[in-house]
């Protein structure tokens, strides 16, 4: 059972070759079930302006207007769905977001809107998430010794709220 969310979109920022910020290359949008992509007007303009534009998965997601087609079988993106959270950072996110479960943690209870928008920034790859199409806040952890580290991941384990 899926716990409704409220976030029914994202934005795609993207840090391109040879630049030091990321901007907006798009926008996801929740429909039916599915999640789809069109790039931002001002990202597809930016070859006309001699600045770099680049696909996220040209097989995928070409640079073209409009809300691009999902491939068959797909219920997202899986260019997109690859940047998301594998099944331990989703248990870490339902824990740090409703406080509960272990090892037999159903990681269908957030949509994939929410778990792309609750992982880190510091993510591999050149992606991120974010509720603003307009400032761009990098979701980062502190860092920890490795005993909290292991002390967490029982936590998780054992489904108790992890610390701050």
């Amino acid at each position: 059972m899926m716990i409704s969310s409220h976030d029914k979109e994202a934005y795609v920022w993207i840090w391109l070759p040879d630049e030091t910020e990321p901007v907006v290359a798009g926008r996801l949008e929740a429909d039916n079930g599915n999640i789809l992509f069109n790039y931002g007007k001002r990202y597809l303009e930016r070859a006309r302006d001699k600045k770099p534009a680049i696909a996220i998965y040209e097989p995928e997601l070409p640079l073209k207007a409009g809300v691009l087609p999902l491939h068959e079988g797909l219920a997202m993106p899986g260019c997109i769905r690859d940047a998301a959270p594998d099944a331990w950072g989703r248990r870490v996110i339902i824990n740090k977001k409703l406080g509960r479960k272990g090892a037999s943690t159903d990681t269908g209870e957030l949509d994939e809107l929410s778990y792309l928008l609750e992982s880190g920034s510091d993510r591999i790859g050149a992606l991120d998430f974010q509720r603003s199409p307009t400032e761009y806040i990098p979701r980062s952890a502190n860092n920890v010794s490795m005993e909290e580290l292991v002390e967490s991941v029982e936590r998780v384990e054992k489904g108790v709220p992890l610390t701050p």
